[in-house]
């Protein structure tokens, strides 16, 4: 029976085609964290001057993934999780920035291996113990195959399931290996300016001085309401 195949270069197509520079790909990452209830993200960059020896790591404090979370969801391209629903987030009730269930794939853009360790926020859960998953995937492995159906004799995705216990916080790092570009200084100052857009400035939101306008105002300041997608 005739049958639809996957060409392995389909990851880097979508890679490519998702965004045009790496500070984007970089900050997709960044907003697949705020979308899983992270409160702080850490980025952290090594060596990036050096492709071979290059590292990024950006580390979460959100909601995490558990084995079937990480199987239907991170491994699943064009994942329809963030479509259904109500289309915000479990803990915080967010509405979601993200919804192709592809952003993920931003990390094939920026390096050749990616590694990924996430342990599940259950708060309803009885036992102390709580679900985690660690993975790795080499995507120079992953294109050496001709089809996605050929990877399962390789390691190009290794995945391992484990338990957590006692205080280990719930969240997400991802680990980005063998950069496949140098990071210019601009290229740096660029993903900075694009995380600082992330929220409107100050001086839109904040109270106005006295010294500006002295009649009482309806409000003090900007209350951020969330808003139907539409």
């Amino acid at each position: 029976m005739a049958k639809f195949t996957v060409d392995t270069h389909l990851f880097r197509e979508l890679g490519d085609l998702l965004v045009g520079r790496d500070s984007t790909a970089l900050v997709e990452l960044i907003k697949n964290a705020y979308d899983a209830d992270a409160t702080s993200v850490l980025v952290y960059g090594e060596a990036l001057e050096d492709r071979e020896r290059g590292m990024i790591r950006i580390s979460d404090d959100g909601v995490g993934m558990s084995m079937q979370e990480f199987e239907r969801g991170f491994l699943r391209i064009a994942s329809r999780s963030k479509e259904q629903g109500r289309r915000i987030s479990k803990r915080f009730a967010r509405r979601y920035t993200g919804a192709k269930g592809i952003g993920r794939l931003a990390a094939h853009k920026l390096a050749c291996v990616l590694e990924i360790e996430s342990a599940a926020w259950e708060p309803n859960l009885v036992s102390p113990s709580r679900q985690a998953v660690a993975a790795k995937i080499d995507w120079d492995l992953v294109e050496k195959q001709e089809t996605l159906d050929d990877l399962e004799e390789t390691d190009a995705l290794v995945v391992e399931p484990r338990l957590v216990t006692g205080d280990m916080r719930s969240g997400t790092t991802i680990t980005l290996r063998r950069l496949r570009r140098r990071w210019s200084l601009d290229e740096r100052g660029r993903f900075l300016a694009e995380v600082q857009s992330f929220e409107p400035p100050q001086v839109l939101v904040s109270p106005l001085p006295d010294s500006v306008i002295k009649t009482p105002l309806l409000f003090k300041e900007l209350k951020i309401r969330d808003a139907p997608p539409y």
